[in-house]
Parts: C-alpha cells; structure tokens; sequence
C-alpha cells in the first residue's frame, strides 16, 4: 500500500468516539496527512477527508470501515490490543515519525471524561516539543504553547480563553489581548487562577519561559 507523503508537514489526526463537528472541516489545514485512529476514519469520512494512514489496534472501527480502508491507498498499521499507548498516542508519534512538524488533532469530545483528559495529555507530551501542536475537541479549540515559541492565537473579540500549565510549574508567562493581562507570571497545573478570560483584541499573543501552557478557547467551532 501506498506510504503517506513524507513531505508533508502537516498532520491532521482524527479520532474515535462521537462524531466531530462538520464545521471543523473548514478550519484544517488544505494540505496535510490525514492520519485516522482506529474509528476516527468514519469520522474522518464525515469530514469529507480521505484518510491516508489508518492506526490503531482496530477494536472499534466499523468493519465496513476497516474493509474500506484496506481496499484503499491508505496505509493500515495495526496494533494488539494489549498494548500501553492509546491510538491517539499512536497516531501522534506516527505523524512525528514522518517529519510532520504542525499537528491538528480532532475528537468529537462526547461523554468519555477519562477520554477526553487522556487526549489533553497527549498533546503536551515531550516528544512534540519541536512541533506545533492545536486541536479541536467538541467545540473547543485547544494550543499548546511551550517555551522559546510565543503563540499568537486569532480570537473573536469578547469571547471566552482560559489558560493552564501542564505538567509542571509554568514561569515567565505572559498573556495579551485579553482583559485580564499576564506579565512574567508563574501559573500551577493545580490552580483554576486562569480560567474564563475575556478577548480584547486578536491576535492573542502567548508565551512562556519555561513550562508548558494549553490555551483552550472553549466555544470556538461556529461562532459566529
């Protein structure tokens, strides 16, 4: 079977569980491999979007589904299911084995919490500290912002942002555009002390010296 395009440097990974948004679709990057975990290559489907890389260890992917995806040009890298990575981890180190460099990640979101909580702490994972990563889970809009690379994230004025450190302490923070300002603050992963803020003006402009932060823009998808 055909291999995905290693020149590409984008990766859009959808996953299982409920269906995404149909209005996700517009916002992802045109050029990118689109990398199906397990089940996410219906949801893929609905997207409108040809998966060109099925992973994962297949325990919920509809037949038909997996039966399609072999009959195509899609790589199928499968995986026991006794295994200690879940397919979101699998699919993330995968477009990293590649060379992708911005990585868009997808889920419906729906009712699993331990689901959902398992992919935010994917995305902060070490390994993709050299990569940009952003995702969108229901209708929230997350950004991972790491030290040595500011972020300057578009926003619509009046909206709700809400920022956390992840992983540890999170120093040097600085946070624009919003109405409630961040200057070379230190943000806990165990404190709420950023949640609920207000856009001002867009771009907002992000960063921190060390750590690692999530932005989470939590009605971003079909705002008006």
């Amino acid at each position: 079977m055909a291999s995905a395009n290693p020149n590409k440097k984008f990766a859009v990974i959808i996953l299982g569980g409920s269906e995404p948004r149909p209005d996700i679709a517009k916002l992802l990057p045109a050029d990118a491999v689109i990398v199906a975990a397990d089940s996410g290559w219906g949801n893929a489907r609905v997207l409108g979007l040809t998966p060109d890389v099925l992973i994962g260890d297949m325990d919920s992917i509809l037949p038909a589904d997996l039966a399609a995806a072999r009959r195509s040009d899609a790589t199928v890298i499968e995986f026991d299911a006794d295994k200690d990575a879940t397919d979101t981890e699998l699919a993330l180190t995968h477009a990293e084995s590649i060379g992708c460099t911005d990585i868009v990640v997808v889920s419906g979101g729906g009712d699993r919490l331990d689901h959902v909580l398992g992919i935010i702490a994917a995305l902060g994972r070490e390994s993709l500290a050299t990569c940009t990563v952003t995702a969108f889970i229901g209708s929230a809009r997350f950004t991972i912002v790491r030290a040595g690379s500011p972020a300057r994230i578009d926003a619509q004025v009046n909206s709700l942002l809400s920022i956390f450190a992840v992983g540890g302490p999170a120093t040097g923070v600085s946070l624009h555009g919003t109405k409630w300002q961040l200057d070379n603050a230190t943000l806990s992963p165990h404190e709420s002390r950023g949640v609920s803020n207000k856009v001002t003006s867009s771009p907002v402009a992000a960063q921190v010296a060390h750590g690692t932060l999530i932005i989470v823009q939590p009605l971003a998808v079909g705002n008006p």
